[in-house]
């Protein structure tokens, strides 16, 4: 992954954060609130849980492997979230190029254990 300073760089992205795994803002970077990036940590985290179980059960009923969880990404209205691991960056999709800023994320690492970049 790079780091959350060069991923503001990037053409689109608004602000960028790192959360643990309950709700947490470890740092955050951008034109975002305190307020608005505790909310959005605590979003991310359940949101993350919450598919964690999802493709825990969607991996059974379908006889294929979805674990683990690597990342996700919701589009909705003018913006769209890209999270991978605990980082988790807000981006305006009219300007931003999403399957790099995953590859960006990701690192060198598409698949395996879901990362925790802390």
């Amino acid at each position: 992954m790079i780091g959350l300073d060069r991923i503001m760089e990037r053409k689109g992205v608004i602000a960028a954060g790192q959360f643990s795994e309950d709700g947490k803002v470890i740092r955050a970077v951008g034109n975002m609130s305190d307020d608005m990036m505790t909310f959005t940590a605590q979003m991310c985290s359940k949101q993350t849980k919450s598919l964690e179980i999802s493709i825990n059960q969607f991996s059974r009923a379908s006889n294929m492997e979805w674990r683990p969880l690597v990342g996700w990404a919701v589009w909705a209205g003018q913006y769209a979230i890209v999270v991978m691991g605990n980082t988790g960056i807000f981006v305006d999709p009219k300007y931003a190029d999403l399957n790099q800023l995953m590859v960006d994320l990701l690192g060198s690492e598409a698949t395996g254990y879901r990362q925790m970049n802390y």
